[in-house]
């Protein structure tokens, strides 16, 4: 039996558009961050981070998996990877060994201050043709994320 999609275009998939608008954003972003020696998914924790710290929260890996809806071992790796950059300290909780706690460095303070431009630049740049729709399309895309969370 032959699969048929319900789709007689590509450009009907709103899954299939957000799947290449995603991956044409993140070579932008990527390509900028490379300048600096930050991979995105390593901007994005460490913002995270800090963002998480400065707001009175307790940083752990679980906090933050589920603050940036990523996988808790790519962010067991990639917190690794900043604290081996200098960016990021993990301690032990002195309340209870077996967590740990995370927050940024000054070098890693210091590389946001750097980073963050350049992603807000390129975001810029990159939504540009949307940009007077933006807060419609910024709302529309927290339902997405609500609705996921509500399942």
């Amino acid at each position: 039996m032959e699969w048929k999609s319900k789709f007689n275009d590509p450009k009907e998939s709103s899954g299939f558009l957000l799947w290449q608008v995603t991956q044409a954003w993140q070579r932008m972003i990527t390509k900028e961050l490379s300048r600096i020696d930050l991979t995105h998914v390593q901007f994005v924790l460490l913002t995270a981070c800090d963002y998480l710290h400065v707001n009175g929260e307790t940083v752990t890996q679980k906090r933050l998996a589920d603050f940036t809806k990523l996988n808790s071992m790519m962010v067991s790796d990639v917190v690794r990877t900043l604290e081996a950059k200098g960016f990021i300290c993990r301690n032990k909780n002195p309340l209870d060994k077996r967590e740990i706690l995370l927050s940024p460095t000054e070098e890693g303070s210091n590389k946001i201050k750097i980073a963050l431009p350049i992603v807000e630049n390129t975001d810029a740049q990159f939504f540009k043709p949307i940009q007077d729709k933006q807060p419609n399309f910024n709302k529309e895309l927290l339902s997405l994320l609500k609705a996921e969370v509500d399942e």
